[in-house]
């Protein structure tokens, strides 16, 4: 009998051993997929979605059943969406909108993962279901106006500007008052109201860069391109890696006659720009008529027939053309 019972407190003993190890194993597994998660993130702060991605894949390839319990049930879906905003990011946007459209099934009442899944559907062009999408998510969370401040920004990129601006519209009527002067200024220039945007923007204490650059491009456009480069003269290594700004300060330079290193802008912002936006559009548009003014006409045709091709309704580039045709 002490034989047996000294074999059973062996085997216990073995036992209570082999799953100390085993959980630490799995703890351990669970901690490390939380730290590439983290990594992760901090690389998507820093606009560096390829390096993120790869963290976010390596995450996922520590998945199982254990660690899931051990660690956190939700950890897996952060991995997904985020996994997904850098797809987006990275110009994959189909590889985006199927992770989107799995955690829907698993999620279908998420307003958030509904405002990405139509996003992903204006930049695929489906913007019937874009629009249907984001009223949806706009409905679940009503007192939520930022889902309306996507909705304007998101489908203005990708050239429906009629509905964004019905959005910027609903923004201010419905929800003035609790907009930021940030957020109001940004509404207000896609508006087209660049000089009460210019007003707003330019009472903000301490601004940041996304404040500064949204007073310069008002600024510009109420024809002050002169105040616009000065705003943005201390911002010089951040424009350099952002289409937007790059675009923007072309534009001034053009303005004022400085062709050349306008063109430089423009040249820098194409391959920034994602493909098939309005800004994208904005950028070749802007570096036809820089090259033109550099006078190298046969340049501009070739530009100009690019730009034809890939957006053959635009009735300013069909001007531009015909003008063109005559040096």
């Amino acid at each position: 009998m002490r034989f047996i019972r000294n074999l059973l407190l062996t085997i216990i003993c073995i036992a209570a051993i082999g799953a100390t190890v085993i959980f630490g194993y799995y703890r351990f597994r669970g901690n490390r997929e939380r730290e590439l998660l983290n990594e992760g993130l901090a690389l998507i702060e820093q606009g560096n979605y390829r390096l993120a991605r790869e963290k976010f894949a390596q995450a996922q390839s520590y998945e199982n059943q254990i660690t899931r319990y051990l660690s956190s049930d939700s950890l897996e879906e952060d991995l997904y969406r985020y996994s997904a905003i850098c797809d987006f990011r990275l110009g994959d946007v189909d590889a985006a909108a199927s992770i989107y459209d799995r955690l829907l099934r698993i999620h279908p009442r998420d307003a958030s993962l509904m405002e990405s899944r139509a996003t992903c559907y204006a930049a695929q062009g489906q913007m019937e279901e874009a629009v249907e999408l984001f009223d949806t998510a706009i409905a679940i969370d009503k007192s939520n106006y930022s889902r309306i401040y996507t909705a304007a920004v998101t489908l203005r990129e990708y050239g429906d500007d009629k509905t964004g601006l019905k959005y910027f519209e609903e923004l201010l009527k419905n929800h003035e008052a609790d907009l930021d002067d940030l957020t109001k200024g940004e509404a207000l220039c896609f508006l087209g109201q660049y000089k009460e945007a210019a007003e707003i923007l330019s009472r903000v204490e301490n601004p940041e860069m996304e404040t500064v650059f949204l007073l310069a491009c008002a600024r510009e456009y109420t024809g002050a391109h002169e105040e616009a480069l000065d705003l943005l003269k201390d911002y010089t290594e951040q424009i350099t890696f952002n289409p937007e700004m790059l675009n923007l300060k072309g534009t001034a330079l053009c303005a004022t006659g400085q062709y050349k290193e306008a063109l430089t802008c423009f040249e820098q912002a194409l391959p920034l720009s994602q493909e098939g936006t309005a800004l994208q559009r904005s950028i070749m548009f802007n570096r036809i008529a820089a090259v033109e003014n550099l006078r190298d006409f046969d340049k501009a045709k070739e530009l100009a027939a690019q730009y034809a091709e890939k957006y053959p309704k635009d009735e300013r580039m069909k001007r531009e053309n015909q003008f063109l045709q005559t040096r």
